[in-house]
């Protein structure tokens, strides 16, 4: 497996957000790793239709557990299918566009701090 240019946190994160896809709002969206320059978004597997042609994500906002909330630009980098016939969920990653100075800094030192040593 090729080794990540940037540093992650693991699975599941302290960290939701919200977008518009195609159309549809997708809100209360749980990211299960995060890195500066993107996530890792776990959706139900009825979103897959939306992930095609890697769209932009319009009026993506990332909160945090502690009440913080940044606006950002995104866009799908890639998608999986479901693990397995009974599974309700696929992945996708995100590429962060234009990320706030604040945001980076936060997510920067979230990795730090829950990346095991």
């Amino acid at each position: 497996m090729e080794k990540r240019k940037h540093s992650r946190t693991s699975l599941v994160t302290d960290y939701t957000t919200q977008f518009n896809l195609g159309g549809k709002d997708f809100r209360k969206v749980q990211v299960a790793n995060i890195g500066t320059h993107g996530c890792c978004l776990r959706l139900p597997i009825g979103s897959a239709p939306y992930l095609k042609g890697k769209p932009l994500l319009e009026n993506m906002i990332l909160f945090h557990s502690d009440a913080k909330k940044y606006s950002l630009k995104g866009k799908v980098a890639w998608h999986e299918d479901a693990a397995g016939p009974k599974s309700q969920w696929i992945t996708a990653g995100v590429e962060f566009l234009d990320t706030p100075a604040e945001c980076e800094r936060e997510i920067s030192e979230y990795v730090i701090a829950t990346v095991p040593k």
